[in-house]
């Protein structure tokens, strides 16, 4: 596994847990009576892309 494996898994990573982290800020907002913040919606992104990063790292290295 070379490192710009890992610099690819991780760019793959990004877009996606930013979209549901800004989605879930946003329905998590509603149901509480809030309003949207940019600090609440940065750690549901490093929650997201912690669960979605970490697994398929693990994944590409090898057992060995």
């Amino acid at each position: 596994m070379n490192f710009s494996d890992v610099i690819l898994i991780a760019i793959a990573c990004m877009s996606i847990p930013l979209v549901v982290a800004i989605f879930t800020d946003i329905f998590y907002a509603q149901k509480k009576q809030r309003q949207f913040s940019l600090r609440r919606m940065s750690l549901w992104y490093i929650l997201i892309f912690g669960i979605s990063f970490i697994p398929s790292i693990f994944l590409v290295i090898p057992n060995s």
